[in-house]
């Protein structure tokens, strides 16, 4: 398969994950994922709280696009830069990628519906087969929508870490915060999570932090701007105006 057939395989895959997301929207965005609800018990085994959708996702949109990803990788053989993570990592679509990093070796390997987990899980496989010498990871904002248990996704971030540096320790990972968006429940607990990761790479050699809240926040409220908001009216997702703050944050720490 050619290299352009290949990425539109991907982006099919794509469009599939964001018809499969969409679908599911409704009933994982529920009030009862508000940390700060009395009676909120935060998520702590693998996976979705509902399983059997989880399961659908593996099937449908992880696994197929992790066929597609390792099929690509035999030919690509290495790859300088790769942005890993969740849906606003795989929407970093290849022509924004070259409008923000123009003449850059990057290499795409997100995946819509990916959670700290799942990353840990394929981050050999999918990434440091490419002998990256930076990585740039965006992860965290699905384990906020399962509710999951932060100490839990905590611990899987570290271990993503370790297993990089386990691989090369002169790797350069660049965390992304998770981004502000336009649901409630998200917005109050995910600095609490970027917290972690802002001192998590002050204290871990070759790990920085970039964080992004007061770019792609309203100036006096804790959600997304009008201007970075997708037209189809995603809240979850920033549109590209978003991915032009990536650009600018990344451009001097990815010469």
């Amino acid at each position: 398969m050619s290299r352009a057939n290949k990425n539109n395989s991907i982006s099919t895959h794509l469009l599939l994950w964001v018809f499969f997301s969409f679908s599911l929207v409704g009933c994982s965005l529920r009030p009862s994922k508000d940390y700060y609800d009395p009676n909120f018990v935060c998520f702590n085994e693998p996976g979705w709280r509902n399983q059997k959708d989880f399961k659908q996702y593996i099937e449908k949109i992880w696994f197929p696009v992790r066929l597609l990803y390792s099929e690509d990788n035999k030919s690509r053989k290495s790859s300088r830069v790769v942005f890993v993570g969740n849906s606003l990592v795989h929407l970093f679509l290849p022509e924004l990628i070259k409008k923000e990093f123009p003449n850059q070796n990057v290499t795409n390997r997100g995946i819509g519906g990916d959670m700290t987990e799942t990353l840990l899980s394929r981050i050999q496989d999918d990434v440091l087969t490419l002998s990256p010498s930076v990585i740039v990871m965006e992860i965290g904002g699905n384990d906020m929508i399962q509710g999951k248990c932060l100490s839990l996704v905590q611990r899987n971030f570290q271990s993503i870490i370790e297993t990089i540096h386990k691989k090369n320790p002169s790797i350069r990972v660049i965390v992304m915060a998770v981004p502000p968006t336009k649901v409630r429940e998200l917005n109050q607990i995910v600095p609490v999570y970027n917290l972690f990761l802002a001192n998590f790479a002050r204290k871990t050699k070759n790990v920085e932090y970039v964080e992004v809240w007061d770019d792609l926040r309203k100036p006096d409220e804790l959600f997304l701007r009008e201007e970075f908001v997708r037209e189809n009216g995603d809240k979850l997702h920033f549109n590209e105006k978003g991915y032009e703050i990536w650009g600018k944050k990344l451009r001097p720490l990815v010469p």
